[in-house]
């Protein structure tokens, strides 16, 4: 038998430099995990337990606590920002293992293209993050019994604090917009492709951060699950056209533009009746300051339906245009094809002619 030659401990080929980048990006998930955890761990001991806690649980509660029964009632405040940080991590942790776990293998067994695999893993990935957000809001309502009252959604708004459950699901919905930028990086994002992708997640930032900051969290939710509903039909349709199922996805689509119409109507009046709402209340409920930050906050999210409306429009035009060409190119390749059946045929009989006048030549002779 012949032993390797390889001492214990000594690097192979294929193990990237420690700390280098190659490094970092095969190990993200254990890496930022364990992270993770030496934040968690904090939570174990006393000197460290109120620092911890202002990056896993949430904070700036607002309850009387001397009443019992009063239900607890959070703020927003500048731990938000540390809460936000940590769960961004945890979820770049979390995309990482799906990637690696789930979406590679499928795209591998596909046996994709690279231009495929990358379009195949950006909207797989996504896709479980944006059903978890409708399912989350879904419960949350329900927790809060508001499925069968939307009318209280906006007695509540705008809001100077909210429970626990509303709360905790906004840090997540943020850390979830947030961990998109470094997950760029993470993902192998071409450079070219990236300030795309930025625009993109600062146009869903902006206003889920206004939303958040100004009150408007609980009519904020319904949009986000409206949005959302649309985002998983267009996932779905994607990553069953890069898996080569084109027949199977085209119907998907047509669903999707059906869908993603009505969706931008719908969030367009779900914020002008918003905006109404917050004009008829008193002084007293809603002070002239906030008023116009909500207002400026429902303009934005009002201009971001324009914009995708258009995105969409010009979508639908390129996938008619390339209809087109791939309609005249099928037509081409008919015609040449026909063209050179006739010829062959043309050539066949003038063969025949040819071999007959022969034998005519001969049986004379």
């Amino acid at each position: 038998m012949v032993k390797s030659s390889k001492r214990p401990g000594q690097k192979t080929e294929k193990d990237p430099p420690i700390f280098s980048q190659e490094y970092l990006l095969q190990n993200q998930a254990d890496l930022i995990s364990s992270l993770c955890l030496v934040i968690m761990s904090g939570l174990l001991f006393k000197a460290t337990r109120a620092l911890s806690a202002k990056f896993c649980m949430v904070q700036h509660n607002t309850t009387n606590l001397t009443d019992p029964d009063e239900k607890a009632m959070y703020a927003v405040g500048r731990a938000d920002i540390c809460m936000s940080l940590f769960y961004s991590l945890l979820f770049i942790a979390i995309h990482a293992v799906e990637n690696e776990y789930f979406w590679e293998k499928i795209g591998r067994r596909l046996h994709l293209s690279k231009t495929r695999m990358s379009e195949f893993m950006d909207q797989g990935s996504t896709m479980p993050f944006h059903i978890a957000i409708v399912a989350g809001a879904v419960y949350v309502f329900v927790q809060e019994d508001m499925v069968y009252n939307l009318s209280s959604i906006w007695e509540h708004t705008p809001s100077d604090s909210m429970p626990m459950l509303i709360k905790f699901y906004w840090i997540l919905i943020i850390a979830f917009v947030i961990h998109q930028y470094p997950e760029m990086y993470f993902m192998r994002v071409k450079n070219e492709d990236m300030p795309d992708k930025i625009i993109g997640y600062t146009a869903y930032l902006i206003p889920i951060l206004g939303a958040y900051l100004t009150g408007l969290v609980y009519p904020a939710t319904i949009i986000l699950v409206i949005h959302c509903t649309t985002e998983v039909l267009k996932a779905l349709s994607d990553v069953i056209g890069c898996s080569g199922n084109e027949e199977m996805a085209q119907p998907l689509y047509r669903i999707w533009s059906v869908a993603f119409i009505l969706a931008r109507n719908a969030i367009a009046a779900i914020s002008v009746v918003t905006f109404f709402k917050l004009r008829g209340k008193t002084p007293d409920e809603i002070s002239q300051l906030r008023f116009v930050a909500c207002t400026v906050v429902l303009l934005i999210l009002l201009g971001l339906q324009l914009y995708l409306g258009w995105k969409f429009v010009q979508t639908v035009l390129s996938w008619r245009h390339q209809a087109k060409e791939v309609a005249l190119a099928q037509k081409k390749a008919d015609n040449f094809w026909q063209q050179r059946k006739e010829a062959n045929k043309e050539a066949k009989k003038a063969r025949a002619e040819k071999r007959a006048a022969k034998a005519a030549e001969e049986k004379a002779d």
